[in-house]
């Protein structure tokens, strides 16, 4: 889904994705002339390999994502949120998706079954000592 930027108002514009088993809705709101607020929620489900065992797991999602959006290159330092720059006036948030769902991927990740395994040999190793 593309959005204008020149079409986001002050009124909160709502959205609702759906990409495989994982939705994001939220809404976007007109900050100041180039910044446009996204707040957005992340649910469903996706597939990770664990990262001990290679086992592929599904991992559920119930992520809360907030973040500014600048029309070109921004200049705005903002303490409260991150700042994405958007190209050529277009909100793609298909894309905005895939880099969300990309970063969640990129975290550590461990099936149940190697979770108890470091459990049960920390423990053990904590015995020995």
């Amino acid at each position: 889904m593309k959005i204008q930027f020149r079409r986001i108002g002050t009124t909160p514009q709502p959205f609702d994705l759906r990409s495989g088993d994982v939705t994001f809705s939220g809404t976007l709101e007109l900050k100041k002339r180039t910044l446009t607020l996204l707040k957005a929620h992340i649910g469903g489900s996706i597939k990770l390999p664990c990262d001990i065992c290679a086992e592929t797991v599904e991992r559920q999602l119930d992520e809360e994502v907030e973040f500014l959006l600048s029309d070109g290159i921004s200049s705005v330092e903002d303490e409260e949120y991150d700042i994405v720059e958007v190209e050529d006036s277009v909100i793609d948030l298909d894309e905005i998706l895939h880099s969300e769902i990309e970063l969640i991927k990129s975290d550590y990740f461990s099936c149940e079954s190697c979770k108890t395994n470091e459990r049960n040999q920390s423990w053990q190793y904590l015995r020995e000592e």
